[in-house]
């Protein structure tokens, strides 16, 4: 059998998502062959040069705009008829792909790739089943067409708003949560204990993961500065990601130095980092420069046992070995903390799809927000100070994740490919 899997690379979730389920059929289903291909990068590399880079861009700079925009086109709009004409115009050259890779069942992990393929079932140009992975917490308009054959939720809340409000046919919903790695899921991984022994941490201490990359680098320092006034003996895992200047600054403070100047280079730069254009117009720019880098003074005395880490692969590991986890509610954190039984406190939420995981983390008992830096010794104090509370919120990622969800996905893309034949 041949599974093609659709994605995208507006933001990182979905080829995520695409890595985890061809990981799995790879591991697992020798039998089956699967390919992924970046769906708009294959229909125009121009177009997704301008989506990806312009996604990017808005999320960055003008956030409550993307907001607004993400709200209105979660509505029926004339604007449909213009892009209609857009699949159209993708399709014709998508369509050679997947006639070369000769799918028997097509998954999809982003909205606009999932369109594109529903619309060429819908027109008559192919007739492939095509499974939609609403790879957000919430559905939204975006993820829905009527050449979609089924669709995969987060939760059963996801799939009875997907048939309440958007009208799809239940019996075409599946609740098998997010496509997550296999190590993520609790009980998959190395230990707490092999994890925080390897790293010289106490093994009967509590400990807070910082996933911090996606922060300012002010912002996170103050952030784990604020921390330190927990009256709670605990120990801290600091993940930056690759933002380079944020690790570079945790090293000095972590090396006790009381005063050093944090090069804050902006989001902007961080998420394009081979414009090499806007890079030289934003270091010619002295006074931008000079008043972006800001000299950070050190208020704490001592700091709570500490481990620093670049870009890693291994982040299951760290979340296994943590009770609290520090981060962005992105979909992909999001998803891999709850398969961990990790529960979260979240921060700096886009407006959007993140603001609706933060809202819907707090309604599912699953998270809390940090509504500023500054508070941060009060909110995850006050979960550190209350193992009940923490506990209740494991037991509430437990009932609210979806195990085995790659392997029900493939499964059920089996199915469908089998039903297609029969017709």
């Amino acid at each position: 059998m041949n599974i093609l899997i659709l994605t995208a690379s507006t933001g990182g979730g979905h080829n995520r998502a695409a890595d985890a389920l061809r990981t799995y059929v790879e591991k697992n289903q020798p039998d089956t062959n699967v390919a992924i291909i970046d769906a708009i990068e294959e229909c125009s590399p121009a177009l997704n040069f301008t989506v990806v880079k312009g996604y990017k861009a808005l999320v960055t700079l003008t956030p409550a705009l993307f907001g607004a925009m993400y709200k209105s086109s979660d509505k029926k709009s004339p604007l449909s008829d213009t892009v209609n004409i857009i699949y159209q115009q993708c399709s014709k050259r998508l369509q050679s792909k997947i006639e070369e890779l000769n799918p028997d069942a097509i998954i999809s992990c982003h909205p606009f790739a999932g369109a594109i393929v529903g619309y060429m079932n819908q027109e008559g140009s192919i007739h492939i089943p095509l499974i939609s992975i609403v790879t957000d917490f919430l559905p939204h308009r975006t993820y829905i067409s009527d050449g979609i054959t089924a669709y995969i939720t987060a939760s059963s809340q996801a799939k009875d708003i997907l048939a309440d409000e958007y009208g799809i046919e239940r019996d075409t919903i599946f609740d098998y949560g997010h496509p997550v790695f296999e190590q993520f899921y609790e009980g998959n991984g190395k230990s707490r204990e092999e994890v925080l022994e390897e790293l010289g941490f106490d093994k009967d201490k509590l400990t807070v993961l910082i996933m911090a990359g996606s922060f300012g680098v002010t912002d996170i320092l103050e952030i784990y500065e604020n921390l330190q006034k927990i009256d709670v003996d605990y120990q801290i895992i600091v993940i930056t990601g690759r933002n380079q200047k944020l690790y570079d600054a945790f090293q000095m403070l972590l090396n006790d130095e009381k005063e050093f100047v944090t090069e804050e280079e902006p989001e902007l730069l961080r998420r394009f980092p081979d414009d090499n254009v806007l890079r030289y117009m934003y270091y010619q720019t002295e006074s931008v420069v000079e008043q972006l880098n800001r000299t950070f003074r050190r208020t704490i005395e001592d700091h709570k046992p500490t481990k620093l880490f670049f870009f890693i692969n291994n982040v299951d590991d760290y979340m296994h070995a943590s009770d609290l986890i520090v981060t962005k509610p992105g979909g992909l954190t999001t998803s891999e903390s709850i398969a961990c039984a990790l529960p979260m406190v979240v921060f700096k939420a886009y407006p959007g799809q993140e603001e609706q995981n933060a809202a819907l983390l707090v309604e599912n008992n699953i998270g809390v927000i940090l509504e500023e830096s500054s508070k941060a010794a009060e909110t995850v104090g006050s979960l550190l100070k209350d193992r009940a509370k923490l506990e209740s919120m494991r037991e509430s990622c437990r009932s609210y994740v979806r195990k085995n969800s790659c392997q029900n996905i493939i499964e059920l893309a089996k199915r469908l490919a089998e039903e297609n034949d029969k017709t």
